[in-house]
């Protein structure tokens, strides 16, 4: 990871230099002069691949070089930007100041110089980064072969064939299926990696199964079981409408139930009324603890309906105590059935040189039947040469690190497929040990999390997003990641990483510092992490961490619901001035302090809260701001204000605001265009974002979602002909009026009057003309369908929310569009 480190600070060196250079006036020749002997390190770091000896030890050196380097640099342009935000008086009275701050970065760069020309010096200590023969023309000829095949490698990421479990699949159907009427609880116990959830789930989807139970539900457990957030997954399962009843609108109201304020017998108690009166299957997925079954077994009624809940698990005795019965014990593969496994993947349905039979059936041993293991060589390998000789290299590599403790074997491919990765996609891949164990976790923002980061570089004229996304499905192709939820475009949305994975990248992680995860287990360890991911409540490592967080880069919260007061934002701003992503779990604050304009280096900005209204001007200050993301506000009916002079936030790239977003203050004095923007998301439709439509501000603008107010209503056909001119637009979302300006929904029989008599026809007749869009949803489209109204020509994807009508006509429009593939028409 060390050349990764140089990577890193050399592209935001190289960023420094081209966006803000008048914050490193005085010291920009030593910058370049730093560049240049990190360029020169970098070099001769390509060519390493050992972790072991001196080798190592420079490595080490190299990388806490680099990051001390990246951490003076970046400290004195912070301190440099709130200068010059002074008045003129605070500058005279700290002018002294200034000049200090110039010689004391002036001294450490060249400190770092010299430490680096010494390190470039030992000629010793290099000659073990010399490749013993050359093979860089050939590597670069098998990356580029790689590259080309890439979107074939983007197949149908779901695995089709799943080799075994043909008996175990038949003996664990028989088990819910027979049997008396009571209440029975099912468990499938195994090692971590053998198959246990992947059996589940296909006794799950089978049709004997799914015909025999009327209501169906999927849970995880994990290690570190939480029991609300337990019993809320499976009321998400059981009630789609959950937080929609729960938080829902009536006739004149605002909300009747917060979901926050029920507990944990409550929810239970709504568990059971889902399930009272049907023939149940829920699986309890990955059951760790007794005393996690005890807390949740209760939620399951004994209905005497012949319900059934499987379990799987590591430890016979969290079965036996849940199960009560003999558990179904996942076997490893036979041999057969481990090179059947190995050979789809490594050849997916191709023929294969006979040599290399041998070899495969002989790294597949080493595996001593275990899916994972075997899953994860063979995605390692079905990216390498198929030869004889670079086979044969694998198969002395995993001998080597051999025991006779077969429990060791999945550590030992697990490592190896890490030591196989492309340099690019190790940082990619350890990323994922930030996340909670079992998390689900949602493609777009850890792909924006990872171009925040600067793990995507060198990407030519590639958008940075559509390179992540190709990291993400290699990583996926060597069954490193795995599809949990695919969209009806085939394209990935939510991932999931197996556990023992996301401990190699833990581990890994600790050891090449990219990043450490901090639970109430380790809290009292003090450290100096520079990537720091907290799994306990927010108040209890505040006040108990002894870490150093000067150097800080990103930051995440993964613990439980947490207001953030006063005292708490004081704390991350006078610790965390150099960090570059934030993400907040789920918080119910409602103010973002102007003290956020501080946070120079910010470029991932998460906050979610349902009660956030106001964001304030400093934000404007964040000239690096890449990605704003704040909700869920899904049922907050009320828009967060947003400086109108967005367009300062020149590399802004995706503006997410869950509810609505209304600009506030003036627009006028600037023509300045937005060209990094490619989401706003919901923009609000006042003069100001009207105004800011038609300059052009946002000329490369992928998916943009609309909030129609009686404001500027009337402005709606002449805002999509400028909208027209937008050629990347490929997704649009157009929210047409529902409420009044107080928010107050009304009754629906008055659908006409309070839409002051408009059609929707009139409002949206432009749409027929946007030829780049592909996706098109339109909310509160009433009458839209009472005649033959012309839509998008290219759209494949088309969504009416809350139609009141649909004639023969409107039906017969429809079906002149011959592209689309998608149709959703939703009523009230």
């Amino acid at each position: 990871m060390a050349d990764s480190v140089v990577s890193f600070v050399l592209n935001h060196l190289s960023q420094l230099v081209a966006r803000e250079a008048n914050l490193l006036y005085g010291v920009e020749d030593r910058v370049q002069s730093l560049q240049y002997e990190l360029q020169m390190i970098k070099e001769l770091l390509s060519s390493t691949k050992s972790k072991k000896g001196t080798e190592h030890t420079v490595l080490n050196q190299i990388r806490d070089v680099a990051h001390v380097a990246e951490d003076v640099i970046d400290t004195f342009v912070a301190k440099v930007a709130i200068y010059k935000r002074r008045t003129i008086l605070g500058r005279m009275l700290l002018g002294f100041g200034q000049a200090r701050l110039l010689r004391d970065v002036t001294e450490k760069i060249d400190k770092i110089k010299a430490t680096l020309n010494e390190i470039r010096d030992n000629k010793d200590k290099y000659d073990a980064f010399k490749e013993t023969n050359n093979q860089s023309a050939a590597e670069e000829e098998e990356e580029e072969k790689r590259v080309q095949s890439l979107h074939k490698l983007r197949r149908n990421v779901e695995e089709e064939d799943v080799v075994g479990f043909v008996e175990d699949s038949k003996d664990v159907i028989n088990r819910l299926l027979e049997g008396s009427l009571n209440r029975k609880a099912v468990s499938i116990v195994g090692m971590g990696g053998l198959g246990k959830t992947t059996l589940a789930r296909k006794v799950y989807n089978s049709s004997q199964v799914k015909q025999h139970f009327m209501c169906h539900a999927w849970v995880y457990v994990s290690n570190e079981c939480r029991l609300r957030e337990l019993l809320l997954d499976l009321l998400k399962h059981l009630m789609p409408d959950f937080e929609q009843q729960c938080r829902g609108k009536k006739k004149g109201k605002k909300n009747t139930l917060d979901i926050n304020s029920l507990s944990e017998e409550e929810l239970k108690k709504l568990v059971r009324n889902c399930l009272e009166r049907k023939r149940y299957l829920v699986v309890v997925d990955d059951l760790w603890k007794r005393q996690d079954w005890d807390e949740v077994q209760d939620a399951f009624p004994e209905n005497n309906r012949g319900s059934r809940i499987l379990i799987t698990s590591r430890l016979k005795e969290v079965a036996l105590h849940a199960a009560h019965d003999v558990p179904h014990y996942l076997q490893f593969l036979n041999e057969e059935e481990s090179w059947e496994l190995f050979r789809r993947k490594v050849f997916r349905g191709e023929d294969y040189p006979s040599d290399l039979e041998s070899l495969g059936k002989q790294m597949v041993q080493s595996c001593r039947g275990l899916p994972l293991s075997i899953t994860v060589l063979a995605g390692m390998l079905a990216n390498k040469e198929k030869s004889y000789r670079e086979w044969s290299k694998v198969v002395g590599h995993v001998n080597s690190y051999l025991t006779q403790d077969e429990t060791q074997v999945k550590d030992i491919v697990l490592n190896l497929s890490y030591d196989n990765l492309p340099r690019k996609l190790k940082p990619c891949f350890l990323y994922f040990g930030i996340y909670p164990e079992d998390s689900e976790i949602l493609v777009r923002p850890l792909l924006q999390k990872w171009v925040a980061e600067g793990f995507i570089q060198n990407t030519g004229s590639r958008d940075p997003n559509d390179v992540a996304e190709d990291y993400l499905y290699e990583l996926i192709d060597r069954s490193l990641a795995q599809a949990a939820r695919v969209d009806t475009n085939g394209d990935v949305m939510v991932i999931r990483v197996h556990d023992l994975l996301r401990d190699l990248c833990i581990s890994e992680s600790k050891e090449d510092k990219v990043f450490e995860v901090c639970t109430d287990n380790n809290i009292l360890i003090p450290t100096k992490p520079r990537r720091l991911s907290v799994h306990s409540k927010m108040d209890h490592y505040i006040s108990s961490s002894n870490n150093d967080h000067s150097c800080i880069r990103s930051l995440f919260f993964f613990g439980p619901l947490y207001d953030v007061r006063n005292r708490d934002w004081k704390w991350l701003f006078e610790r965390l001035k150099l960090v570059r992503v934030l993400d907040f779990g789920l918080i119910p604050s409602s103010k973002i302090p102007s003290d956020i304009g501080n946070f120079i280096h910010l470029r991932y900005l998460k906050i979610q809260s349902d009660y956030v209204t106001f964001v304030p001007d400093s934000i404007l200050n964040l000239w690096n701001l890449e990605t704003v993301e704040l909700g869920p506000s899904r049922f907050n009916i009320f828009p967060i204000s947003f400086p109108a002079q967005i367009w300062k936030l020149k590399h802004l790239r995706h503006l997410n605001i869950s509810w609505a977003i209304r600009l506030r203050g003036s627009c006028l004095g600037s023509n300045e265009k937005m060209w990094n923007v490619q989401t706003v998301s919901t923009l609000m439709l006042n003069s100001q974002a009207t105004s800011l439509i038609k300059k052009g501000t946002f000329p490369n603008v992928k998916k943009l979602r609309l909030r129609v107010t009686s404001e500027c209503e009337d402005e709606l056909p002449k805002l999509l002909q400028s909208l027209q001119e937008l050629s990347y637009l490929n997704m649009l979302v157009i929210v047409l009026r529902d409420r009044d300006d107080a928010g107050v929904e009304h009754s629906t029989d008055e659908s006409v009057k309070r839409n002051s008599g408009f059609k929707p026809q009139e409002l949206l007749r432009n749409l027929g003309q946007f030829n780049c869009l592909t996706i098109l949803t339109i909310e509160n489209a009433f009458d839209l369908l009472t005649c033959a109204f012309a839509f998008p020509p290219n759209v494949t994807e088309l969504t009416l929310f809350r139609i009141k009508c649909i004639s023969d006509e409107g039906m017969n429009g429809l079906g002149n569009h011959t592209k689309l593939k998608i149709l959703r028409l939703l009523g009230d």
